[in-house]
This record gives structure tokens, C-alpha cells and sequence, in this order.
């Protein structure tokens, strides 16, 4: 076989991808940035990437890395259910967040070939995945980041299991009540905090079954709660650029940060890109091939308080729903108990 960092390829020609990354979605539609994230798939050719979907995609130009499966919310529950042997609580696509650390099992048709599998989200533009994710790095850990944007995990059963482990912390729930409730455990990450439901990501640090990996200098997650560019190791960004695979973020100094990937949480962006050949700029909450010399900031500024408000109206509305209540009671003293 020749070998790469991230493939190989057989005698017959066939090419084996040795990380193989997913991300199911469904709604009406891809997002407006979507064509941004598929460019920055396709400039990762190394990497596999499949994305089961109720969206058609037949209008979408065929990318040798990047697959689409069709399937449906329904019918995802139901291949679910048959992997856990009871019913699953999933009445809309977020609450798959919880049953993430499930898809070495769930999809294993897709990544049994791969020595890596894992999860990313929509909201997300990929840099140059090989340069992060080294031969040295992939040797020493069994599960890379934590934050559920994008985490890996090492395809063997050990590892493909850990979301079904007994983990024996009160803060920590098992998975059969992940899966049979309403509520969104966050159960794919950290959780939601001390004493509202922890995930697995604290509680492989707690009780640690495999090498966990994690650094947030690798990618730049934005913070929500700000119109500006500011990562949440408190890096502030004036602006991003994409081109051919490779993504920075330029400070304020003009300086230029590598990144693994920049994620766009709780952000709608618009995508005013005609050229997915030339380089892309992401500046406050636009994608742009060319940023004009003068850009109406305080338009933007005010699209987006409304956007906020929007989701701040309708997080307060769930936040009043039973299931909502019922984690936060579940879970209000957990973490004053001793550990059995």
C-alpha cells in the first residue's frame, strides 16, 4: 500500500480514509454558509466526510471525499433504537447533540475502515485539518477535543463504548436517560455546569478510560454574546481568511493565527461569496471575497442585536419547559454528594 498522513490506497486502487468525520442534519434547508463549509471539506481531501440528510442534494457538484447519505429523522430514531434496544426520546434534529458519542456505533457502515471517526457541527469553516491533527497526535491520545464542534475518537470498541460506560458520578447521568428524555443533557461535551448535568467529556476527566486531548489555541470558537470576532481564549479577531484550505485570523496588529477550524456559534452569517476559487474574508457576520473599503458596521451591529434577542426570547421560552425543570432539579445538588 503507499501511504499518507490521512489515506491510503489499496492495490485495487480504492482509497481508504484513515479519518472519517459526520454530521447529520435535517431542516428544509442547508444554511446560507453551507457552501463556504462544503469548500473548506473538499480543500481536506484527506479527510472523509459523510452527512446523512432529508435535504436534496442532487443539485450539490460531487466531492470524491465528501458523502451524502439520505435519510430522515425517523428513520435515524428507529436505527437508534434498534442500536440501544429501547425508544429513544428525539422529537427534533438538536436533540441529537446527546447520541454524538454514539456514531462509531450508529454509522459504523461509514467509518469501520477508518482508524478515526468523529463529529462536527454545520456551523463550522475547516483550515487545513492535517496540519493540526499530526502523526504525533493522533499516536498519543484516544479522543481529541472536547467542546463537540469537532471531536475525535479512536475506532476501536473500547472507545466506541464510552457512552455507555457506568461512570458512578451523580453529576454525570447514564445514558439510558440521555436517551428516553426530552431535555438536552449536552451530553456530547462538558454539560451544562456545575450542578445542572455534566457530560462525557467530564467524565472522562474524571475518571480517565482513554487519553483525552485538548486545546483550545487549535480553533477559534467565537464568543456568542459579542457582534465582534473574539475567540474564547480571549484572542481578538478583525477579521478571517479562507483561501485553498488554509484559514487565519488576523488581530488587530495585522498578525496571523493559524487555525484548525473557526466555529460561528449562535451567529447568523450571510454569504455574499461568488467565487469559491478566489479567497474568502469573514468579517462581522459576513462571508466576502473582497472586503469593500467601507463596510456598514452599525447595519450589521443591529441585524445582529435583533438576532440576539430572537434567541434570547426563545431560549428563556424553553428554558420554562418541564423537561428543562426537570434537569435542573435532577441535578441541583449533585455535585455535594461523595462520588460512589
Amino acid at each position: 500500500m503507499k501511504s499518507s498522513s490521512h489515506i491510503r490506497i489499496t492495490s485495487q486502487g480504492e482509497i481508504m480514509y484513515r479519518i472519517t468525520l459526520l454530521s447529520p442534519f435535517f431542516g428544509e434547508k442547508f444554511p446560507p454558509t453551507f457552501p463556504v463549509l462544503l469548500n473548506s471539506l473538499k480543500d481536506n481531501p484527506t479527510i472523509k466526510f459523510v452527512i446523512p440528510t432529508d435535504i436534496d442534494f442532487s443539485t450539490i457538484d460531487n466531492i470524491s471525499n465528501v458523502q451524502f447519505v439520505k435519510t430522515s429523522l425517523p428513520a435515524l430514531k428507529h436505527k437508534i433504537d434498534l442500536m440501544l434496544g429501547y425508544h429513544a426520546h428525539i422529537i427534533s434534529p438538536y436533540k441529537l447533540v446527546d447520541f454524538k458519542p454514539t456514531y462509531g456505533i450508529l454509522f459504523n457502515e461509514y467509518i469501520k475502515d477508518s482508524e478515526w471517526w468523529g463529529y462536527f457541527d454545520m456551523d463550522l469553516v475547516f483550515g487545513n485539518i492535517s496540519r493540526f491533527l499530526t502523526e504525533d497526535l493522533l499516536d498519543s491520545y484516544d479522543r481529541i477535543f472536547t467542546h463537540g464542534h469537532l471531536t475525535l475518537y479512536r475506532n476501536n470498541e473500547l472507545v466506541n463504548n464510552l457512552w455507555n460506560y457506568k461512570y458512578h458520578l451523580h453529576e454525570v447521568p447514564n445514558f439510558q436517560t440521555v436517551a428516553t428524555h426530552k431535555a438536552i443533557f449536552a451530553f456530547d461535551e462538558w454539560g451544562w455546569g456545575k450542578n445542572k448535568g455534566r457530560g462525557i467529556s467530564y467524565a472522562l476527566h474524571q475518571v480517565p478510560l482513554v487519553r483525552q486531548f485538548d486545546d483550545i489555541s487549535f480553533f477559534a470558537d467565537l464568543t456568542p454574546n459579542l457582534f465582534s470576532f473574539r475567540t474564547t481564549n480571549g484572542t481578538n479577531i478583525t477579521k478571517f481568511e479562507y483561501y485553498q484550505g488554509s484559514l487565519a485570523g488576523i488581530d488587530q496588529l495585522q498578525n496571523k493565527h493559524p487555525y484548525l477550524y473557526v466555529h460561528f456559534q449562535k451567529r447568523t452569517m450571510t454569504n455574499d461569496v461568488t467565487d469559491y476559487t478566489k479567497p474568502i474574508y469573514i468579517v462581522p457576520n459576513m462571508f466576502l471575497n473582497k472586503i469593500p473599503v467601507s463596510i456598514d458596521l452599525m447595519k450589521e451591529r443591529s441585524v445582529w442585536t435583533v438576532q440576539q434577542k430572537m434567541r434570547r426570547s426563545k431560549q428563556i421560552k424553553s428554558n420554562l419547559s418541564l423537561s428543562y425543570f426537570w434537569r435542573r432539579i435532577r441535578f441541583a445538588f449533585s455535585e455535594g454528594r461523595n462520588h460512589k
